[in-house]
């Protein structure tokens, strides 16, 4: 997901039927640029070069969904491919989620994070967790980084995500902690893309 406003202009933007890496390529109207949507990036046009400021998003099913935000809203597009479901990931060591800001690309697998569920790391010198809910398949990237202090996570029985510096109980899928001492504060979500390992690695060679 990106922010569209480019130096004070918001763009629309539409496909454009062309393939690069196999991957779809974007349009702008008011350019006619023509952009990535795995990089958010211009790479032909009057804006070539231009990337566009990536959006936390998240991939998850309905239920999933409708049970952690039940006033949403939801925008429904008929779609004449298969319907996206938790199958999907039957494979998860097909599947990655990572994140290329500022350059410096970092991919975690999903095969990983179905045997431990939290994973602590760091990227660009920010202490990261990166969490799976096994039950939906939906992946996160946190800030563990709570008043200046860095949260260190682990699995506890019943698949619950657990800090060990306040023993507060977190949800994976929203970053919320439910119980403890922190219960009611939020993890900072962090831009993560959800993608096939193979296309990650494709456009983010360098990528760890």
């Amino acid at each position: 997901m990106y922010a569209r406003d480019v130096a004070g202009q918001t763009l629309t933007f539409g496909v454009s039927g062309l393939l690069w890496n196999r991957s779809l390529v974007m349009y702008d109207r008011e350019t006619n640029s023509l952009w990535s949507h795995i990089l958010g990036e211009a790479m032909q046009g009057r804006l070539q070069g231009t990337r566009l400021r990536q959006l936390p998003s998240v991939m998850t099913d309905w239920k999933t969904w409708s049970r952690d935000h039940p006033d949403t809203t939801v925008l429904w597009i008929s779609r004449t491919s298969t319907e996206y479901r938790r199958e999907f990931y039957r494979r998860p060591e097909q599947f990655v989620i990572g994140i290329a800001e500022h350059g410096k690309p970092k991919a975690w697998g999903f095969d990983e994070l179905a045997r431990t569920s939290a994973v602590n790391d760091q990227w660009n010198d920010t202490p990261v967790l990166v969490a799976l809910d096994r039950e939906s398949m939906t992946a996160r990237l946190y800030d563990r980084t709570i008043d200046d202090r860095s949260l260190t996570f682990r699995v506890a029985e019943g698949n619950r995500v657990i800090d060990q510096e306040t023993k507060s109980t977190w949800e994976p899928t929203t970053g919320r902690a439910i119980a403890g001492p922190l219960a009611g504060r939020y993890l900072k979500p962090l831009p993560g893309i959800v993608s096939y390992k193979h296309v990650w690695f494709k456009f983010h060679p360098n990528s760890d």
